[in-house]
């Protein structure tokens, strides 16, 4: 009988767990329409509804004002790892800029991403330096190392990591700095988490930069390789790197499943 008791309560909280989720969209403006876009929020509710699950989401704008509008690599470093959030948490005005401390006691899951300035990833200097805010790989690096370990801290936690969102083809520098983009997004989803033979079960990527941007290397004009796809394009003769209204239905909807994938796989 006491064994019994106790498989029912094991069994009680794994189902508990698996079926009981929170989770938070740290974005700007490319995640917000892809939120909206998406129908993300009421694809949860439909989902619950059809399988018994009480999945919640929110989303919000982070950072935000008075913080600068940033949130690249350096911004979530500064914020979460440098003591920014720390020395703004009594003062009311900053509560957009919330410790991960906090966050991760109201949420299970938080999906955080870069805006599209993100991905104008200038040439390494050979001098990676984590407290700087310039974009480069080498900087890049060294920052999502430290949030790598900052992550690892909360392991009852998931952590979604957005990669980068393209840049319009129009956009000065875009095609060269669209490369390195595109080899910042394959060193977060193939060496990021395995380095040194460790392994960071919860820190997850979804795809954004693969699934938005042009990815044959051989493509020729109107496409642009590593750029954000024509056919997602706001408009073809203005740098604008918003997606349209067909990115942000397309895209959203593959974040939803992403986000459903990946619950899913947790029980």
């Amino acid at each position: 009988m006491k064994y019994f008791v106790l498989v029912w309560f094991m069994l009680a909280g794994v189902c508990g767990k698996a079926q009981n989720e929170s989770i938070i969209f740290l974005h700007h403006s490319t995640g917000r329409l892809a939120y909206n876009g998406g129908n993300v929020a009421d694809s949860f509710k439909t989902y619950n509804q059809a399988n018994g699950t009480n999945y919640s989401i929110a989303e919000r704008n982070f950072p935000d004002k008075p913080y600068p509008w940033a949130n690249y690599p350096y911004d979530y470093w500064k914020i979460w790892l440098d003591g920014y959030c720390e020395e703004k948490k009594n003062d009311p005005g900053y509560a957009s800029v919330e410790c991960l401390e906090g966050l991760t006691a109201k949420y299970n899951t938080i999906v955080l991403k870069h805006c599209y300035p993100g991905a104008d990833i200038l040439e390494d200097i050979g001098k990676p330096e984590i407290t700087s805010s310039r974009k480069s790989l080498e900087n890049y690096k060294v920052q999502y190392r430290a949030l790598r370990e900052k992550f690892a801290q909360f392991p009852n936690n998931h952590f979604v990591i957005w990669t980068l969102a393209p840049r319009h083809h129009l956009v000065g520098g875009a095609p060269a700095n669209a490369w390195r983009a595109k080899q910042f997004v394959e060193w977060v989803k193939n060496e990021w988490l395995t380095e040194e033979g460790k392994t960071y079960s919860n820190i997850h990527i979804f795809d954004y930069f693969t699934l938005s941007a042009e990815m044959d290397e051989q493509a020729v004009a109107p496409r642009y390789p590593y750029c954000l796809k024509y056919e997602y394009e706001l408009k073809h003769d203005d740098d604008d790197s918003h997606p349209n209204a067909v990115a942000a239905r397309e895209l959203g909807t593959a974040f939803y499943q992403y986000l459903i994938a990946n619950l899913r796989s947790r029980k």
